[in-house]
């Protein structure tokens, strides 16, 4: 198609060269004759829908949005746009991936501050409808337009791009230090979620500290969302979760926080918050469900605590625990092989109860993986089991599997940015070098590679120990 052409002289040059009359390309199209001729003959032509554009687009047998460029330059930079065509056309984009068109017309609307909030409605739609890279560009330029800073429409761009990343662990971290100034000002309806990713995103990165501070955030406004709904009868409070979920995932993460700081006694005393919330008023059938499935996390927990501990007597209850409940299988072993390795026995019969589960693992991409852990962090304890399993085959002096189990945790931790792991792997494959292969050793030189990869194309945050 020719550059500095118009969408009707491309119509025009289409109607000639088949030889084809307007009430012809009319009747192929489905657009009102009356309108067609509005379009072609009207000075200035008549303005054209989103959805004749892809009528007309598709009867001249055009790719869907091939015109969509022209469409940009004709109605919304060289002449004045309207909101009536601007938020279809915004919204057809993202379903076609034209992210370039949207950046085009984005640019000419920052220059109005008073399209900010069509812009965010707009990005509203495109989130509610999975359009995630689409809805990022709009997000962006509300936060870069808003003048309010206190603008709970700014606190929910943070927290919308937040969602969306979440889901990259390369890029999570930085949004979620990007949100953490805004949490404040988010509506209820958002403010709890907001919190509970935000621990989440930090124990990840093993930030205690910052994971232990969200969980508190998160247990105290579910508290005080509690105590008001109670004394004021609100029972309509919009949550993206029943409320006695985040009231019982703030109990569990700070629970978490210190069973993985190694304070066990302190952990046991968190866990009893959450695990019999039948007391909890106002439960729905979806809460009722759970309470119940923290009632069997706090059952499996307080095990896992006692194995920790070194209390091999709970080594039965809680082989019994993980094969009634497989989900828990990759924490569970993990688990294991962690106490085993800490007070020196071997758990060989008790891994081979879950060989066909292991063998899976290894076997199913990380999208595979469907489990109630979200993806990344399934790489990640995966990524876990594999360091503590190199460290217990060391131990037998099964050099060969460890280094083997060592190279697999470093290739998911290089890919992931998980730095703490990356720093123990390869500790681990030094210590053991002597013992590798040649294929081990090339192997082990091909991450290491990606790891200067990774600092070359993510800058190094010394103050939360990742990359952003």
């Amino acid at each position: 198609m020719e550059k500095n052409t118009t969408i009707r002289a491309e119509i025009e040059k289409y109607i000639q060269r088949e030889g084809i009359s307007m009430q012809c390309f009319a009747d192929a199209s489905k657009v009102n004759p009356g309108t067609l001729s509005g379009i072609l003959n009207r000075n200035p032509p008549r303005p054209i829908s989103v959805n004749q554009l892809d009528l007309i687009t598709g009867a001249m047998g055009l790719e869907e949005g091939a015109l969509f460029e022209m469409y940009v330059d004709e109605c919304f930079i060289h002449s004045l746009p309207h909101w009536r065509r601007l938020r279809p056309f915004l919204l057809r984009c993202s379903e076609l991936n034209k992210l370039e068109c949207i950046c085009s017309v984005l640019g000419y609307l920052m220059d109005d501050l008073s399209n900010i909030p069509a812009i965010f409605e707009t990005a509203e739609a495109m989130f509610e409808d999975d359009r995630y890279e689409a809805a990022m560009l709009l997000y962006n330029c509300v936060i870069e337009s808003e003048k309010y800073t206190h603008s709970e429409r700014l606190a929910i761009s943070y927290f919308r791009i937040f969602q969306i990343q979440i889901k990259d662990n390369k890029r999570s971290l930085k949004a979620a230090v990007q949100f953490h100034l805004y949490r404040g000002r988010l509506p209820e309806t958002y403010a709890l979620e907001g919190l509970h990713m935000l621990s989440q995103v930090f124990a990840l990165k093993m930030q205690w500290s910052e994971m232990e501070m969200y969980a508190d955030e998160l247990r105290e406004l579910a508290q005080a969302l509690y105590r008001n709904r109670n004394r004021f009868g609100d029972e309509h409070l919009e949550l993206l979760k029943p409320l006695v979920y985040y009231y019982a995932q703030g109990h569990l993460l700070k629970a978490s926080c210190y069973e993985f700081q190694g304070r066990y006694e302190e952990s046991k005393k968190w866990i009893d918050g959450y695990a019999d919330l039948s007391w909890f008023e106002g439960l729905d059938e979806e809460g009722r469900k759970v309470v119940d499935m923290h009632r069997v996390y706090a059952q499996g927990n307080r095990l896992c605590i006692e194995i920790k501990m070194g209390n091999t007597s709970a080594i039965y209850e809680y082989i019994t625990y993980l094969r009634e409940h497989p989900d828990e299988t990759l924490e569970g072993l993990n688990t294991l092989l962690e106490s085993a390795n800490r007070f020196g026995y071997f758990v060989d019969a008790e891994l081979g109860l879950f060989s066909q589960q292991l063998k899976s693992f290894w076997e199913l991409a990380p999208d595979q993986w469907d489990t109630h852990y979200r993806k990344h962090f399934n790489a990640f304890r995966f990524a876990s089991f594999c360091k503590v399993y190199a460290e217990y085959h060391f131990r037998k002096g099964d050099y060969a599997e460890g280094l083997g189990q060592t190279l697999h945790c470093l290739q998911l931790s290089v890919d992931n940015s998980y730095t703490e792991h990356i720093i123990g792997c390869m500790a681990l494959f030094e210590q053991h070098r002597n013992f590798a292969t040649p294929e081990q050793q090339h192997l082990y030189q091909k991450f290491c590679l990606g790891v200067r990869e990774n600092e070359k194309n993510h800058a190094y945050d010394h103050s939360t120990g990742g990359y952003l």
